[in-house]
């Protein structure tokens, strides 16, 4: 048995680990090929991979930025994944690591969660995000659409107008403050990353004028994934948020997709309840964790 980093040549299988391992993941492997490609920007990005006779038999993602080390996306098909999530946090602490980040979830979401969860415990909780699914056959009717709104898809917009809507939404979500990317980055990673659906992702103007955006991505087979939503603060209280969502997962089933995922911050009630008025449901909650190295055992 060996722990390696990941290969192109693993990269057929590594995706079939994922997709069996974590039912709400919208992954592909393009997408897969493209982070090995390019990994993350302003990180040290490292994936690593348990091979057992020849087999890929486990998978997760040990990301390194300003020092603090983050391990997530842990898969095994053989036992309970500790030797990955052990291997990723030496890998972090000898590159450098002075506090260390771990993502699980409940099986629902994460297959190998409860294992993780369990030896978590008695670790700081940092923040929770409520994972939600929704069938597309049970989407509500369209709504009516408020006065002066018209939805127009992000491929119709320069990106650099985007880049600024997308940045002024985010300074007011929930959870622990990061730092907005800079526009080079934010359009490697959106025009850039195959998953990024920009047919999908909508702005909303509200006569004329950019007020809401919604952001998706999309395995283009059936699955998608919202990965944000926000109104401009002038123009909040009026139901954009939502009927742009609404608009998006209407021409999603009408380009033949069946089924989308979406978390939020447990904080963030608006959101919560504008997908709950969509259909969404809970289908578990995932947790991350922060531990400082001294805590850490590194042979």
């Amino acid at each position: 048995m060996t722990i390696r980093a990941l290969t192109a040549a693993d990269i057929p299988e590594t995706q079939r680990l994922l997709s069996e391992a974590f039912p709400v993941l919208v992954v592909s492997e393009e997408a897969i090929r493209w982070r090995h490609d390019h990994g993350t920007p302003r990180a040290d990005d490292l994936t690593l991979v348990r091979v057992r006779d020849g087999r890929i038999t486990g998978h997760v993602r040990s990301v390194l930025r300003e020092g603090v080390g983050t391990t997530f996306l842990l898969v095994s098909d053989d036992g309970p994944g500790t030797d990955l999530w052990e291997a990723s946090e030496r890998s972090l602490v000898e590159r450098g690591a002075e506090r260390l980040r771990v993502t699980a979830a409940e099986e629902s979401v994460q297959r190998e969660g409860p294992a993780l969860l369990d030896a978590l415990r008695g670790s700081e909780v940092v923040e929770s995000h409520r994972i939600l699914g929704l069938d597309l056959r049970d989407l509500p009717e369209l709504p009516a659409a408020p006065t002066g709104a018209e939805p127009r898809t992000w491929r119709e917009f320069d990106p650099l107008s985007l880049f600024e809507i997308d940045r002024a939404v985010h300074e007011d979500e929930p959870g622990e403050s990061v730092a907005f990317a800079p526009f080079e980055e934010w359009y490697a990673e959106v025009w850039g990353n195959p998953l990024h659906d920009l047919d999908l992702s909508l702005v909303l103007l509200l006569d004329g004028r950019p007020a809401a955006i919604t952001r998706y991505l999309s395995d283009r087979l059936g699955r998608m994934e919202s990965g944000m939503t926000g109104t401009l603060r002038e123009f909040r209280g009026r139901g954009l948020a939502g009927y742009a969502k609404s608009v998006a997962l209407h021409r999603a089933r009408e380009r033949g997709f069946t089924h989308a995922y979406t978390g939020n911050h447990e904080d963030n009630a608006p959101m919560l309840a504008i997908n709950a008025r969509l259909g969404y449901r809970t289908v578990g909650t995932e947790h991350t964790f922060v531990r400082q190295v001294r805590e850490v055992r590194v042979q």
